[in-house]
């Protein structure tokens, strides 16, 4: 969590991991807004350099890869329901090695929610439109923020 943001962006943040891991089969959830990583919660792959340490996002290069443009470009959620059958997978190394569903949901044109699960063809379709009207709601909340390197104010 990156403890440099308002308490309002804290909160929503909060009750969006909360929502998603006691309601689906989500194991690991990743918010990047303004190519900066805002949340990196639950599970996560191990860090090759510090053991036992969690590898952490790069938002930068999570923002440039293929997955993340094409989420933008169609402004729709991607459903990967078997992540082991799709080559750009490897763009999504931060996620915990038995990942085997993720949902990449845009957040407006500035950010992207990533939800991992568990379980193969783990997200039903009532779990996508709420995981999709929990990225409307996140991107309500970030979107009234003005994000520099040292804090978040909300308008």
């Amino acid at each position: 969590m990156d403890l440099t943001l308002h308490d309002n962006v804290v909160q929503e943040l909060m009750w969006t991991w909360d929502a998603l891991r006691n309601s689906t089969c989500c194991q690991a959830v990743v918010v990047v807004f303004r190519c900066r990583c805002l949340l990196q919660a639950g599970l996560a792959a191990e860090s090759p350099n510090d053991e036992g340490e969690p590898l952490a996002v790069d938002p930068f290069k999570l923002v440039e890869g293929s997955l993340c443009q094409m989420v933008w470009a169609s402004r729709k959620q991607s459903y990967f329901a078997n992540l082991s059958l799709y080559p750009g997978r490897v763009e999504l190394m931060f996620l915990p090695p038995n990942t085997q569903a993720v949902i990449l949901q845009p957040l407006g044109d500035e950010g992207i929610m990533i939800v991992a699960g568990d379980t193969i063809r783990g997200f039903g379709s009532t779990d996508q439109v709420w995981i999709a009207s929990i990225g409307e709601k996140l991107d309500t909340t970030l979107g009234k923020c003005i994000l520099t390197n040292n804090a978040a104010n909300i308008l």
